[in-house]
């Protein structure tokens, strides 16, 4: 029998608290590595162009903010391979995953590709539409032109690691993430300063560094998945186990995963529309914006490691039947993500000027972040809750109620509140993240009451 699953886990039965936060610490710890890596790219990013300027920072938060805004839309429509990966792993269909990972790949090349041109000719309208000043505009537009190329590809690696997250496999992931950021580092050193012939491009050349290793992160991933596994024949992986097109069957993954990106867009959506808020604050508010998201993205990404373990052993629960193996994975998460990110605010609110000179040393826009740190601390800790509850609802097959959800707390609450403290009040930049505590707060409560409903419920039949 694999041990690929809690269900063939020789401690199955056991529903002690320190059993579930072990099996979740094992399994969120090289998730939360990866995902930490993934953040690592951006915050290298802004490491690199800090010394170089608070202009180049500026039109690099600006030019990315809307690229990141569909890319976590994209990673939003395709949450249905691991989903559906979890569910029948859990069920032992094992023959069955190579299927949707290949449907999953083929979506995410379709998804993507549209979305990169959409972002390719849109961008410099949008920014003029919104008021930004017309020359950081046409800058941030080039960064955003670059950066749109990344995103199929950028795609076809998120499916790679998702997938094997589903299948208790996370650490190839993590590593392939490692490894590309130091090629990151190397590249943005070259590209944003200049090397012997080729010239410093600044905030151009970091959008390009990004594209470049986003091409070999899916290159590599899909080779490792389609020639790497050992028992890749036993996972449907080989293309002689099933060969009917692709898309029959496809609807489910793409219905969950409708959801799923309606409620990212929302999301990312509203962090796009706030960011675009702050530039009309000017280049310093901009900057210390960047830096700030920065402390709250890496804690975040600790939090949706452990939502991504959470999602996955609630779906193996689910499809073993397994009621109170379920609700445990869901709230053994969530106490986890508190704990950690409450240690991480601890941290950055005891020594902010200390963390901050990690991103600059201009003496102007440090004095402007240090009094915004302890609301980004607060802010942090409330948005990684939710989202661990949201993943365990999605992990439950839950798809359209924690996208209402979204609705009600980024757009109904986050958005407007923010623009009323930043602007007519004053608050600038901590506004921002006032609005988003309380806009957290506010999710993360809805959704603990609509898992615990999820958790009662009888369980369906077990996927096949």
């Amino acid at each position: 029998m694999s041990a690929l699953t809690d269900h063939s886990h020789p401690a199955q039965s056991d529903h002690s608290l320190s059993y579930h936060i072990r099996r979740t610490i094992v399994l969120a710890l090289p998730v939360v590595l990866a995902r930490l890596g993934f953040m690592a790219f951006v915050t290298v990013d802004v490491i690199v162009l800090g010394r170089a300027g608070p202009e180049p920072l500026a039109e690099y938060v600006l030019g990315g903010t809307v690229v990141d805004s569909l890319l976590a839309t994209l990673i939003g429509l395709l949450m249905g391979v691991p989903v559906l990966a979890a569910q029948v792993l859990g069920a032992g269909a094992h023959a069955s995953l190579g299927r949707i990972w290949r449907q999953g790949v083929v979506y995410a090349v379709v998804a993507g590709a549209l979305l990169s041109v959409a972002l390719v000719f849109g961008a410099a309208p949008l920014f003029r539409l919104l008021g930004q000043d017309p020359d950081l505009a046409a800058r941030a537009a080039t960064v955003t032109g670059i950066l749109a190329l990344n995103l199929p590809f950028m795609a076809i690696f998120v499916v790679g690691t998702t997938f094997l997250e589903a299948l208790n496999r996370p650490i190839p992931g993590m590593l392939a993430v490692f490894t590309a950021n130091l090629s990151n580092l190397a590249l943005n050193i070259v590209l944003v300063f200049g090397w012997g012939p080729i010239p410093a491009l600044g905030a151009p050349g970091c959008a390009l560094a990004t594209v470049i290793n986003s091409v070999l992160l899916a290159i590599g991933m899909s080779l490792y998945i389609r020639y790497g596994l050992s028992d890749r024949v036993a996972l449907g992986l080989s293309g002689t186990v099933n060969r009917e097109p692709l898309w029959r069957g496809a609807g489910t993954l793409r219905g969950i995963g409708y959801a799923a990106g309606f409620a990212q867009a929302l999301e990312a959506g509203s962090f796009t529309a706030v960011t675009l808020l702050v530039g009309l604050l000017g280049s310093l508010a901009l900057a210390v914006h960047g830096m700030m998201f920065q402390f709250v993205a890496l804690t975040f990404m600790v939090a949706l490691g452990l939502a991504t373990a959470a999602q996955v052993r609630v779906g193996n629960a689910l499809g073993r039947g397994d009621s109170r193996g379920l609700a445990l994975a869901g709230w053994v998460g969530l106490g986890l993500s508190a704990a950690v990110t409450g240690a991480a605010a601890t941290v950055y609110v005891l020594w902010p000027e200390t963390l901050l000179r990690v991103f600059t040393t201009d003496e102007t826009v440090l004095a402007a972040a240090v009094p915004v740190m302890l609301w980004a601390s607060l802010a942090m800790v409330c948005d990684g809750g939710q989202s661990v509850m949201n993943q365990a609802c999605r992990g439950c097959g839950d798809t359209w109620v924690p996208t209402g959800l979204h609705v009600i707390s980024y757009w109904a609450v986050f958005v407007p509140v923010a623009a009323l403290l930043a602007l007519p009040l004053g608050q600038g930049v901590a506004g921002v993240f006032q609005a988003l505590t309380l806009a957290s707060i506010i999710s993360m409560g809805i959704l603990m009451v609509r898992f615990a409903v999820l958790a009662k419920r009888p369980l369906p039949a077990p996927p096949r």
